[in-house]
């Protein structure tokens, strides 16, 4: 098997290539380096633009993993940002559907839940609440456009990430915010009350999730990659301290438009894959902590 995976060098890409190549499949990884990260390029990444990709390119391979994204629901506000998303995955798709490769599964997020009760059901509505859930929803209707247009047993798929986390994600998302704080002897800072929860999938999990999608025989048109369950912002707060072993905890405005609660129904998978045993939190965390820790102290940042 033959696959390509765009955003290789982002935090899930960075672990799904090497999981993959321990399976066996030829993998080759795509990025065009726009985030500027201390985490590990995967070997042989290829340094290139999704929107440079030629339906010629994809001609040969079996699987395209397509996670290349501007992530940061924030920064989505600014003009641009869901402009760039929304034209990369457009071209993904276009390219696809002109060339011969087998499937193409398109990552999108739990942000196109929107502010929704209970556990959160791919048959649930779009309810998109920033500009980055809008381009996601516009790219997962994309999707089942071209779903009917391609034919000889070639599919189209979306996973829906939960927030994933782990040792190598980048600062800009609350975990490893956390994280980053607490080795550093700075306060951690809640934005809002800190009650909002989120569903938090540890990265080696999501791995395992994604590699059962990838061998299966058939992709989902929608799946959900998530823990099931859900911790709020303080609470998490409290256990990166208690994982740290120190450290205090500040407030700050709550973030415009931000989402109560987001948690994965993940019955869909679980029918479809199989169970997943997850890592704990706290032992999750304290690996992480652990990691970054000692990646900080090595760069002259840790106390």
């Amino acid at each position: 098997m033959n696959i390509l995976i765009t955003g290789g060098a982002g935090f899930i890409g960075s672990a799904l290539t090497p999981a993959l190549r321990i399976a066996g499949p030829t993998v080759t990884t795509l990025d065009n380096l726009s985030v500027d990260s201390r985490r590990p390029r995967p070997a042989d990444l290829l340094v290139r633009d999704v929107r440079e990709l030629t339906a010629r390119d994809l001609d040969g391979i079996d699987t395209v993993v397509h996670l290349a994204a501007l992530k940061s629901v924030p920064a989505s506000f600014e003009v641009g940002n869901f402009e760039h998303n929304t034209a990369v995955d457009r071209h993904m798709i276009d390219t696809f559907v002109r060339s011969t490769a087998g499937r193409l599964l398109m990552a999108s997020s739990c942000e196109v839940y929107g502010e929704q009760t209970g556990p959160l059901a791919e048959s649930a509505p779009y309810a998109p609440r920033s500009p980055y859930a809008a381009g996601k929803v516009a790219t997962e209707q994309l999707v089942g456009v071209y779903r009917s247009l391609v034919e000889d047993g070639r599919q189209l798929g979306v996973v829906r990430f939960f927030n994933t986390f782990g040792p190598e994600e980048d600062p800009d998302a609350v975990v490893p915010a956390f994280l980053d704080a607490a080795a550093e002897g700075r306060p951690l800072t809640v934005d809002g009350d800190g009650r909002q929860a989120r569903d938090l999938t540890y990265i080696d999990d999501a791995i395992t999730m994604l590699t059962r999608i990838l061998g299966a025989p058939a992709l989902l048109p929608v799946v959900n990659c998530g823990s099931g369950t859900a911790v709020s912002v303080l609470d998490l707060a409290h256990a990166v301290l208690r994982a740290a072993g120190r450290g205090t905890i500040t407030h700050a405005p709550a973030r415009m438009n931000e989402i109560s609660s987001f948690t994965a129904d993940q019955s869909l998978f679980t029918r479809t894959y199989g169970h997943v045993d997850r890592m704990p939190l706290d032992k999750a965390l304290a690996v992480s902590f652990q990691t970054r820790a000692r990646s900080l102290t090595a760069a002259g940042l840790s106390r």
